[in-house]
């Protein structure tokens, strides 16, 4: 009798516990990037792998600049997936043109003559600007040595106040450097994949 009233108390004692638990919120809209309008072609295949980026800016959160430099994420509103991820598949999408080369990604398990690694330096708002700065490094794809490598920022407006419109606005931005740096990769490949092997010395 004891043991089913302790195992009752213990019971109840839970359910309070779980109870007073805060409920997660929802956000009220989740959001990605829209299909890239520009697509490149490659003649020769390329690894893209997921950018690096600050924690703050890694994940499905969206973070807004106040005027005193403060970080805060903004309410109600967040990425379908973690904003890097949603970079690299723009990415892949944006490089999937009509060459004989192809963007692949890494957990393919392919070879590529060439491999990109970037990193995402700022994807933040600042009041209804989107505001997005990518560093790109193309490496050599069996050496790892770095062929190339270029710095591209952009930022989008948002078209009205809402938390809605500021992430779009986000996003606009994230599609404009994903855009520049699928040219960036684009240009270097294709003006260097035609060129002869060196001769080995005699």
């Amino acid at each position: 009798m004891i043991r089913i009233l302790a195992t009752g108390l213990a019971a109840c004692s839970l359910a309070a516990c779980v109870s007073v638990l805060p409920e997660p919120k929802v956000p009220e809209g989740l959001y990605r990037f829209a299909p890239m309008e520009t697509v490149y072609d490659l003649e020769a295949s390329v690894i893209v792998r997921e950018p690096d980026a600050s924690r703050l800016v890694a994940g499905r959160a969206i973070a807004s600049e106040d005027s005193s430099g403060a970080l805060r994420l903004v309410p109600n509103v967040e990425w379908t997936d973690s904003s890097t991820r949603l970079m690299q598949m723009a990415m892949l999408d944006a490089l999937q043109g009509q060459g004989a080369g192809k963007a692949i990604a890494p957990e393919t398990g392919a070879a590529a003559p060439y491999e990109l690694s970037w990193q995402v330096t700022d994807f933040t708002l600042s009041g209804t600007t989107g505001r997005c700065r990518v560093r790109a490094t193309l490496l050599d794809g069996a050496s790892r040595d770095v062929l190339d490598q270029t710095v591209v920022s952009a930022s989008a407006d948002a078209r009205g106040g809402s938390n809605a419109d500021r992430a779009k606005a986000l996003g606009e931005a994230g599609r404009a450097c994903v855009n520049d740096v699928a040219a960036f990769v684009s240009l270097y490949i294709n003006a260097h994949a035609a060129e002869p092997e060196p001769e080995p010395e005699a």
